[in-house]
């Protein structure tokens, strides 16, 4: 039984089989509770409930969530207005950068307004599905069993991604969906889904940043510079001005946000526990990072992110809802370290971070 789930082909749909019925359940649970309305977590500082489409609900006094502005976006992708259908963006340009996400679900909603609340969370649970094809497939290429691709797509933090409509999961199922076209040497397709992954979130340029690092992968990030380029460009064009403040909002001095983020968190107990689980992953990757197989290039972008983590600022670290989010693809790539590092301590902590999610999904259903 173990060598047929084993078998390429069958073992990647076994794992993205796990995935599903896991979020499945997951979301059953949560639409018991929650109308798909409220996943946008819509505030009244920027959405008027008297011209919101009506499935939208709106939390009074409330300045709301990221998941807002996406779905905004998802309601007219390319929109060249900052005010409409009752929702202000609050940075237009900032925000139209990751139109990866809120396009795919305006695709998947045909445009109807009506079915975007619906079509934001559809999109987040088979772009799940398909990170953990993928996570099955990379899985098999190191020699594991498929199985263990489901700590690829049982991330804690892409609970808190798909419970309020953000784009975390679409941006690492596009980044994991090029490491395995890499590794099976099909640099077109990789440069292909990791320039649509910057699409998703500009975080994804240190992926394809990480590519020189490895002689052999360096073509395979023309692509995605030149579209991040061309599309910063673009952004610049269309809403008349450089990215404004958001770089020194949420870029600081190394540890000095982490810091402060722990001084005014409003949970700190929850706060100690989940950076402190996320901080023993991270040092479990370092540790192990010289004896995996992992190629260069992947245990480059792990660097990277970790640097980036380091220099976010209070704004990221106060909460676990802007710190996880953040931590996405740190946690991506340090996976892929772990799992060609067959040791038992790697394996302790890929196993940990199951048990991560089951909390945190426990906990979101309990609030």
């Amino acid at each position: 039984m173990s060598s047929r789930l084993n078998h390429p082909g069958v073992t990647a749909w076994v794992t993205a089989w796990v995935t599903a019925v896991s979020y499945f359940i997951f979301l059953v649970l949560m639409l018991n509770q929650r109308d798909p309305g409220t996943f946008p977590h819509a505030g009244d500082s920027f959405a008027d409930a008297s011209k919101t489409p009506a499935d939208l609900i709106v939390l009074a006094n409330s300045s709301g969530y990221d998941g807002q502005f996406y779905y905004r976006l998802a309601l007219k992708p390319f929109t060249h207005t900052r005010t409409d259908f009752g929702i202000q963006i609050d940075n237009p340009r900032y925000r139209q950068q990751r139109i990866l996400y809120p396009l795919l679900a305006w695709i998947v909603s045909f445009g109807s307004p009506a079915l975007v609340t619906n079509a934001l969370i559809l999109v987040n649970f088979l772009a799940l599905i398909w990170l953990g094809y993928s996570a099955g497939q990379y899985a098999n290429l190191a020699g594991r069993h498929a199985l263990w691709g489901v700590v690829f797509s049982l991330y804690p933090g892409f609970l808190l991604t798909l419970s309020r409509d953000l784009a975390e999961i679409v941006e690492a199922a596009f980044v994991l969906a090029g490491v395995v076209a890499l590794l099976q040497k099909r640099d077109t397709v990789a440069s292909t889904v990791l320039s649509l992954a910057i699409l998703a979130k500009e975080t994804a340029l240190l992926t394809a940043v990480s590519l020189i690092a490895q002689r052999k992968y360096w073509k395979a990030a023309i692509a995605p510079l030149a579209v991040y380029g061309l599309w910063q460009l673009f952004m610049n064009w269309w809403w008349g001005h450089l990215l404004d403040g958001s770089i020194r909002v949420n870029i600081g001095w190394p540890f000095l946000g982490l810091v402060q983020g722990f001084e005014i968190t409003n949970d700190p107990q929850r706060w100690l526990i989940e950076a402190g689980l996320l901080s023993i992953f991270f040092l479990c990757v370092l540790f192990s990072i010289r004896r995996s197989k992992a190629q260069l290039a992947i245990k480059a972008a792990w660097g990277f992110y970790i640097l980036l983590l380091l220099v976010l600022t209070k704004n990221v670290w106060l909460e676990d809802w802007a710190f996880l989010r953040a931590a996405t693809l740190g946690v991506l790539l340090g996976t892929a370290v772990l799992l060609q590092t067959k040791s038992r301590s790697a394996n302790i902590c890929l196993m940990g971070i199951l048990l991560a999610w089951l909390w945190l999904a426990y906990d979101l259903l309990h609030i």
